[in-house]
């Protein structure tokens, strides 16, 4: 499911912010404000230092941002639908709902995350030089010359070759091209991740040891977190894999229970909510049709003291605005349309006759079941 508060939508993808992104903006802010300015700009007063590390702060994470929606509009443009973007503990996150289809698809996605990283760092470095023969304030010049800096180092980072980081992506794409196999690809990069990872984690253990604490501290926990995703990287492409095989009649509830389109919310809360084990029924009328789904929550946003006279019909969800799957989808397609709207189920359908229900309970049973037979 989509995480994080709804933001804005800029170039036309929705910006997410998870909250984690606000303890690591809170802080930089903190860093940018009480060490790297006055270390780099001397002589100012504390009030210039809290400004500077704003703009800085702001505009760093607004890098960040733009790195991210390179990579999504390459996506995009290679035809591989995304989500949107979201700002997280390490930064920013493009949320690309399927994994690219060729070694080529996944080295142009890739590249161009740190390519504009090393072009907004020779922008802020052009900046600084420009406010220098115009006069302008240290401050100026300090913030555009620490986020060059930045940027640059953005760019080299992300180039090394450890998974998920954009050189462990692009270290894929060239297995990939010669191996002909994404999983061996995706395996070796998640191995070149967890190494980097390993070596960040022994480093900053021996900065801690050394006495640099706030740097010995971010190492590890970045170590940590590449460590983590890369193990979660491989483990998402396997099941991934191994539900793009699967049909969705091979996992979905079959012939499920209905309600009535006339039935009032008292009624399906009494007869059907909280006497069976589900949070949604599907709706249909006396001939069979489906209407649309009722859920628990669409009940829940109807005041108590309506729910007497006030109908299903009148509350669910029409099947027009509903997440519709065939038998015949695979359950990969099917996660995919369920984390794109963030709801927990989709109707199985055959033209106008329901088939069944497909929920994501239903393919973490299924993948329970693979797991504890293969």
């Amino acid at each position: 499911m989509t995480t994080g508060i709804r933001f804005c939508r800029i170039f036309g993808f929705e910006v997410r912010i998870d909250l984690s992104w606000f303890v690591v903006f809170l802080l930089v802010l903190w860093t940018f404000a009480q060490s790297e300015f006055p270390r780099r700009v001397p002589g100012l007063e504390p009030v210039e230092y809290v400004i500077m590390a704003w703009a800085g702060a702001v505009l760093f994470f607004g890098s960040v941002f733009l790195h991210e929606v390179a990579h999504s509009a390459v996506a995009r443009a290679r035809g591989i639908p995304v989500d949107g973007i979201t700002l997280f503990v390490f930064g920013g996150l493009a949320r690309i709902r399927a994994n690219a289809e060729t070694p080529r698809d996944e080295f142009l996605i890739t590249i161009v995350g740190p390519f504009s990283s090393a072009v907004l760092g020779l922008f802020f470095l052009g900046l600084a030089q420009l406010g220098r023969e115009l006069g302008a304030t240290p401050a100026l010049t300090g913030v555009a010359d620490y986020l060059a800096l930045l940027n640059f180092i953005l760019a080299v980072f992300n180039l090394i070759p450890g998974f998920p980081l954009d050189g462990g992506r692009l270290f894929r794409s060239a297995v990939w091209h010669f191996s002909k196999d994404i999983r061996r690809a995706t395996r070796w990069a998640a191995y070149s991740g967890r190494g980097f990872g390993l070596l960040m984690v022994g480093v900053g253990i021996l900065n801690l040891f050394g006495g640099y604490l706030v740097s010995g501290m971010w190492l590890v926990f970045i170590g940590w977190f590449l460590i983590q995703a890369a193990e979660s990287g491989y483990r998402q492409l396997v099941l991934r894999r191994i539900l793009e095989g699967v049909q969705v009649r091979e996992a979905m509830t079959r012939s499920p229970e209905t309600v009535r389109p006339g039935l009032t919310l008292r009624d399906v809360v009494d007869d059907y909510f909280l006497k069976r084990r589900y949070n949604a029924f599907p709706v249909e009328d006396g001939d069979g049709k489906t209407l649309g789904v009722i859920t628990l929550s669409q009940v829940k946003g109807v005041e108590r003291e309506k729910w007497p006279t006030t109908t299903v019909a009148a509350t669910m969800m029409p099947v027009s605005d509903a997440v519709t799957v065939r038998a015949e989808d695979s359950l990969a397609e099917v996660l995919s349309k369920l984390e794109s709207v963030g709801v927990g189920r989709a109707l199985v359908m055959d033209h106008d006759h329901l088939e069944g229900v497909i929920t994501r309970a239903d393919i973490a049973g299924w993948l329970d079941r693979y797991q504890q037979l293969h």
